[in-house]
């Protein structure tokens, strides 16, 4: 992982916040998507090559555009059959992360207005870099192909 600190530690230019929810990845975005007036929509499944076959992860996308900036949202599930995203700084107990693409990356106020989501058990901020999830994560807006 040493290639990964020195490559990407500069270039991350996301923020992610870790969830746990009993709730599956659809129910959840429309939760997010009624409690927070969100749009978050099916956008592709991230196959992740594992020592044994491959985890698949879905992945749900939202792009909020007003006059002053521009922020994505990926809603992605951390945990699936034959892999975790998140592994490390208590990553690997939750079920989803959020990434949050912006030129601010100022999650506090997202963390804040997410804690009221039914179905929403537990909410953290995840270092990307320290979590694990960089690696995977890094070029997600580059490898989707979203349902639009």
């Amino acid at each position: 992982m040493q290639w990964l600190d020195e490559d990407f530690a500069d270039a991350c230019d996301f923020e992610l916040i870790g969830l746990s929810s009993h709730l599956p990845p659809h129910r959840l975005s429309w939760e997010l998507n009624q409690h927070l007036e969100w749009r978050f929509r099916f956008s592709h499944v991230l196959e992740i090559p594992q020592r044994t076959g491959t985890s698949k992860h879905a992945v749900y996308r939202f792009i909020e555009q007003d006059d002053a900036e521009v922020r994505t949202f990926f809603l992605v599930e951390n945990k699936a059959k034959g892999g975790t995203i998140a592994r490390f700084q208590g990553g690997a107990e939750l079920d989803y992360v959020i990434q949050v693409m912006d030129e601010f990356n100022a999650i506090e106020g997202t963390i804040a207005s997410m804690r009221g989501v039914k179905g929403i058990n537990y909410i953290k901020a995840l270092d990307p870099l320290q979590s694990g999830a960089i690696e995977h994560l890094a070029l997600i807006d580059l490898s989707e192909t979203a349902v639009d």
